[in-house]
């Protein structure tokens, strides 16, 4: 059998190349295995003693191996996959956990020096060119629901020593309860890591947790008992906050966590938002999603530069809402905030319903609108767009009165009529921000903001140009339109990059600040819920973040 093995490699040389293809890392590809943080934000780091993923192909083998016993392999690889980082001289060989074709994961040594270097992966006898690594002494990411950094974290209700529930809108928390939250990337550890996991509290990080905006008393913080790799933050849910959707995030010094979310209820009920009670929750987890129906007016003013841009819009939505989709949502509350990273990998797509035709009685005039997939419908008033089936460039703009929807029905969703009043009054200080400094809160304010209505605050700063473009990352935060003003954290402001400036020196920034109702139901056949809304508001574009 060697003989015939031999000459076939004589015969056929590239069965070889092909047997050990050389692994590759993919560009941004080293990351922190919770928050997934794109390389160039501020949080990217990877933390000594933490565990992190490298993105790539030809890293491992085809179906994927997990270590199983301890001592957990280093230089000896796993599976024949081997990972060594070298910073300021030091090179040092990571302790593996898992290989795959297109994905490893290690453990960065707690002796792993601090400061810029680079990674490669070996996988048998192949190595890969190298990749940038910036390790760090702590920046933490907790872990999702999802595993992409996003959405609903990995956190358990503490009930009790034997009842310890993963939190979900459907097991929400209480006020003065207990939680566990799950992560990596506290920091360091003394001992050798490669047999097994290694607890103790870390009473001296400069560690907070804010849940909604609101910091928690934290209890723990320091390896599971479980794991290698893994950090156990243990803190107890501050009065004040509740919601389906809560953000929560962790600060260690200035660099903060990838932001998720926590369900908590209210007076021992379960969890609600406007316009998504316990029962639709209920009902979105028996038939997989939600079907769902939008009607909307808006205004969206804005300038980049010394441009000026207006377009008025007229909206229909009719879909079915995946059940992933919903809970990755966020449900706008006064006094919250979350960061989102960019770019992200494209979201499921919601199913479109057959809603019939769309219509729309306004102060200027009644107009169709054009669908542009199935049960999506648009009109853009717009003057410097020539016409289009979505676009009226005749220069109308829309007034403050009156809007007046109405469909005809469908196969899926039955006729529709629905009434809203449009006030366009709202106003932001745009032209007293000139940049935004992220080490300080930032104060926006307005007039003409509508009682009983929402003001939210948009911020995005790009970091650098990427692959699939830019990179950088994006806030929101809400406020009661009725106060006149609202104050962006530090801690948020400081999730984002200071931004870069393109070749004709223009920053890559936006600020955005818009007044709108939130939730305005109205009902028909076919449908879960209905929401008839408008928005007002104005972008700030090339806006300097440093």
């Amino acid at each position: 059998m060697k003989f015939l093995r031999a000459i076939t490699l004589l015969v056929c040389p590239g069965i070889a190349s092909i047997q050990a293809a050389v692994p590759t890392i993919a560009s941004l590809g080293v990351r922190n295995s919770a928050s997934y943080s794109l390389p160039g934000l501020p949080n990217a780091g990877i933390a000594q003693g933490s565990i992190f993923v490298i993105f790539g192909a030809n890293l491992g083998p085809d179906k994927i191996v997990q270590v199983s016993s301890f001592p957990l392999p280093t230089s000896a690889g796993l599976s024949g996959t081997s990972v060594q980082v070298t910073v300021n001289g030091t090179s040092l060989y990571a302790i593996m956990l898992y290989t795959l074709v297109s994905q490893v994961a290690a453990i960065l040594p707690s002796n792993t020096p601090i400061g810029t270097g680079t990674v490669t992966v070996t996988y048998q006898g192949q190595t890969s060119e190298s990749a940038p690594i910036t390790v760090v002494r702590s920046s933490f990411g907790v872990f999702t629901t999802n595993q992409s950094g996003s959405g609903p974290a990995v956190l358990q209700n503490v009930n009790s020593e034997s009842d310890r529930p993963f939190n979900s809108p459907t097991k929400s928390a209480q006020a003065g309860q207990v939680i566990i939250l799950w992560g990596t990337g506290l920091g360091p550890v003394s001992g050798d890591e490669t047999n097994g996991p290694a607890p103790g509290d870390m009473p001296k990080l400069n560690l907070h947790v804010w849940v909604g905006n609101v910091e928690a008393k934290v209890q723990y913080r320091g390896r599971s008992g479980c794991c290698a790799g893994d950090d156990q933050i243990v803190f107890v849910v501050p009065e004040g906050v509740d919601g389906c959707f809560v953000p929560v995030y962790v600060q260690i010094d200035d660099v903060v966590s990838n932001f998720v979310t926590m369900s908590i209820g209210k007076n021992g009920a379960a969890c609600g938002d406007p316009g998504l009670s316990d029962d639709l929750i209920a009902l979105a987890n028996q038939n997989g999603g939600l079907r769902g129906g939008s009607l909307f007016v808006g205004r969206s003013d804005g300038e980049a530069g010394n441009t000026k841009v207006s377009t008025d819009i007229l909206g229909a939505g009719f879909v079915k809402v995946p059940l992933s989709l919903i809970y990755a949502g966020q449900s706008p509350k006064i006094g919250q905030c979350v960061v989102t990273q960019f770019p992200t990998a494209l979201p499921p797509s919601p199913i479109g319903l057959d809603a019939g035709k769309v219509s729309v009685d306004t102060p200027v005039g009644k107009y169709e609108l054009g669908e542009v997939t199935k049960g999506t419908f648009y009109l853009a008033f717009n003057a410097s767009v020539p016409n289009s089936p979505t676009t009226v460039g005749d220069g109308t703009k829309l007034k403050p009165g009156k809007y007046t929807f109405t469909t005809t029905g469908g196969a899926d969703i039955g006729p529709i009529t629905a009434s809203i009043d449009f006030p366009k009054s709202f106003q932001w200080n745009h032209d007293a921000i000139t940049s935004v400094d992220r080490s300080q809160p930032l104060t926006i304010t307005w007039t003409g903001g509508t009682p009983g209505t929402l003001v939210s605050v948009n911020g995005q700063s790009s970091a650098a140009p990427g692959p699939n473009g830019d990179i950088g990352a994006a806030f929101i935060c809400w406020g009661d339109a009725a106060t006149g003003s609202l104050t962006i954290p530090v801690g948020v402001l400081q999730a984002l990059p200071a931004n870069y400036q393109d070749k004709n020196g223009k920053y890559q920034g936006t600020l955005y600040a818009q007044d709108s109702v939130t939730y305005n139901p109205f009902s028909a056949s076919g449908l879960d819920y209905g929401n008839i809304f408008w928005s007002d508001g104005y972008s700030k574009g090339h806006m300097q973040f440093k």
